[in-house]
């Protein structure tokens, strides 16, 4: 059966210099190698230490599935040249001509599939035993999760239409980008699948009797910068809080 590894742990920060999205990397080890999302292009040597680490090279990845669109989990495609991307088509159709107020759809995100082997793949479809596609849409057009049958039940590599813990207790993504109600329904879908499930931008848990259990990953991140002279270098160290989160609908 097939298994689940985190390798990068997605984090989502908000600015008053702008939105720092660092997405959730996994990998799903079966018969091939298929990994779900690659990350912005920020995290692209700590993507290449986490695959090295388990002796791996991006040339060992057969598949990538792509939830969505966005940058964030979208930058370092070009790293696995000999892989299959997955995407849904209604979001390949989508990216084309993204929203005007989707400021996380790239307009040239579709060039950056140019010249590599691109699958359409839909609800239910068995990308490898044991894996399935749900279509999961609502935070953008076409997103789509993973539903993976384990040795320790059924997870789900949701991306962002659970993109963190509070996502699926309230039953809505923080961020919508196409359609609320769509949002709310694929919650809905992903909790009816699996109660443990690796979100886009959050540790992965499991929902035990409406509480949430972490499982794994990196609980915190250190900030560095340099504020100019005669300010110097700066660092700021992170830690989980637990405010209510507010969703926002991008209209």
């Amino acid at each position: 059966m097939p298994v689940v590894e985190l390798l990068l742990t997605g984090f989502t920060f908000a600015t008053d210099q702008g939105r720092l999205g660092f997405s959730t990397v996994a990998l799903v080890r079966g018969q091939r190698l298929i990994l779900v999302d690659t990350g912005p292009m920020g995290r692209r040597e700590l993507l290449l230490n986490a695959l090295q680490r388990r002796g791996l090279t991006p040339d060992a990845i057969s598949m990538v599935v792509l939830t969505h669109a966005h940058w964030d989990h979208t930058q370092n495609v070009d790293l696995f040249p000999k892989a299959t991307f997955l995407l849904h088509p209604a979001e390949i159709d989508y990216a084309r001509n993204p929203k005007p107020t989707d400021w996380a759809t790239a307009r040239y995100f579709v060039d950056t599939l140019r010249g590599r082997q691109v699958r359409e793949v839909t609800e239910g479809e068995e990308i490898e035993p044991g894996v399935r596609i749900l279509e999961t849409p609502g935070h953008t057009k076409g997103h789509i999760s993973l539903l993976v049958e384990t040795p320790g039940g059924p997870v789900v590599i949701a991306g962002d239409a659970v993109g963190d813990a509070y996502a699926a207790l309230q039953g809505k993504p923080y961020l919508i980008f196409w359609d609320e109600e769509a949002a709310v329904s694929s919650v809905r879908k992903i909790l009816s699948r699996a109660r443990t499930l690796y979100p886009g931008h959050d540790r992965p848990f499991r929902l035990q009797e409406g509480r949430v259990e972490y499982l794994e990953g990196d609980t915190g991140i250190r900030l560095f910068g340099n504020l100019g002279w005669p300010y110097g270098d700066a660092q700021v160290t992170l830690g989980p809080l637990v405010p209510p989160r507010q969703v926002t609908v991008v209209r």
